[in-house]
């Protein structure tokens, strides 16, 4: 393997927020840099120097997705309002060799996709054979904090999801309950199309999915695109965030999106566990429909305490969303609806599902909520 000489440095300010295992990641056109890229069979290297070019270390890991043109890895420790430098360069990989470390993987089953980061199953994505894809398991490192199918009450309210219509409020098509029959049906569904793109590697695991949103008659609604990307920042500390990207609803009604999640019933929320949103509210009847930027839920699982923090993008219409339940309170959802005319061709919500041991406090939920959206700053400085 051989080298280039030259390197491009890169400089990362931590802003307002400490950071320790941030996601750092831009997009990065190597040509741009190296006259001598080869598509396939160039390889870049992420090293952390000193600001005088000295190495602090041999390499960092990183991850290059081709098809977007965007480069990651994760920061050291970094406190607030300081910077760290980093140099990228080239590496030239014979053919037929293997130099990533696929820490994080993602497997494509009949019906589901497994993610798994350092060997352990993190969640299964369930798109076939379902009236909406789901999320299930969704693993701690004590075990999952949401509830799998076939549940005694509210069998369609099934591990982390995107539904819409909720109960068909306003005449909205519903893709919330799982009937074909009155009162709540016909449903519709939100049915998977095709995966765009499935990405594996030492910093993250992502797959990008076309899918329709249909009525019960079979009428579409809207189109969507949904990009998931998994990754740690430690053990402990687990995120999936969620962009979800549709055409118009063309729908009548409320048109409501809910990002829900059904909760382990090892939590026993609400009569034990831990509940708190961002406005310092605690207690499930108190985060009940409240509007906040994110709101956690704590409980018992396995053999230790495990939360599930839900965080809604600043970006996101009505936001801070709408944070509450629809029939039990084992269920914490978020509510926004689509604007009556979108600025643009797309309607475009993003959240964030962080999995972590303890309670929201122990976790500091508020913290990474602030690292989510505000990501760290980059800046190219020389060539």
């Amino acid at each position: 393997m051989e080298h280039s000489q030259n390197a491009v440095i890169v400089k990362i300010n931590a802003g307002s927020v400490a950071r320790h295992n941030d996601l750092v990641r831009f997009t990065f056109k190597p040509h741009d840099h190296f006259p001598d890229w080869q598509e396939g069979f160039s390889k870049l290297m992420v090293s952390q120097i000193t600001p005088t070019g000295q190495p602090l270390v041999e390499e960092t890991p990183s991850q290059f997705e081709p098809s977007i043109r965007q480069l990651t890895w994760q920061t050291e420790n970094l406190p607030a309002g300081e910077s760290a430098w980093y140099a990228i360069r080239t590496l030239q990989v014979p053919e037929h060799t293997s130099v990533a470390d696929q820490r994080c993987r993602i497997q494509h089953l009949t019906s589901h996709l497994l993610i798994t980061i350092d060997d352990h199953i993190f969640t299964r994505y369930n798109f076939l054979g379902v009236w909406k894809p789901y999320f299930w398991p969704l693993n701690g490192n004590y075990g999952s904090v949401v509830r799998g199918a076939g549940g005694e009450d509210h069998p369609h309210h099934t591990g982390l999801y995107l539904a819409y219509g909720g109960h068909g409020e306003g005449g909205s098509a519903n893709i919330w309950s799982d009937w074909d029959e009155p009162p709540y049906g016909p449903c519709g569904k939100t049915l998977h199309q095709r995966f765009i793109r499935l990405t594996e590697g030492p910093i993250y695991a992502e797959f990008v999915e076309d899918l329709i949103h249909v009525k019960g008659n079979g009428d579409i609604i809207m189109n969507e695109t949904r990009t998931v990307r998994a990754w740690y920042a430690d053990p402990k500390k687990r995120f999936l965030e969620i962009t979800h990207q549709t055409t118009h609803p063309i729908d009548i009604g409320d048109r409501q999106f809910l990002f829900v999640a059904r909760l382990s019933p090892s939590m026993k929320i609400p009569d034990q566990g831990h509940v708190e949103n961002s406005e310092g509210q605690i207690g499930r009847s108190e985060v009940h429909h409240q509007r906040a930027s994110w709101c956690d839920l704590a409980g018992n699982v396995g053999d230790g305490v495990n939360g599930l923090a839900l965080f809604d993008h600043p970006s996101n219409p009505e936001h801070p969303g709408f944070f509450g339940e629809i029939a039990v309170p084992e269920q914490m959802s978020i509510l926004h609806h689509p604007p009556n005319e979108l600025d643009s061709e797309t309607l475009r919500l993003q959240f964030c599902a962080y999995v972590h041991e303890g309670t929201a406090p122990e976790a500091k939920v508020g913290n990474y909520y602030q690292r989510y959206i505000n990501p760290v700053e980059i800046e190219i400085i020389e060539n």
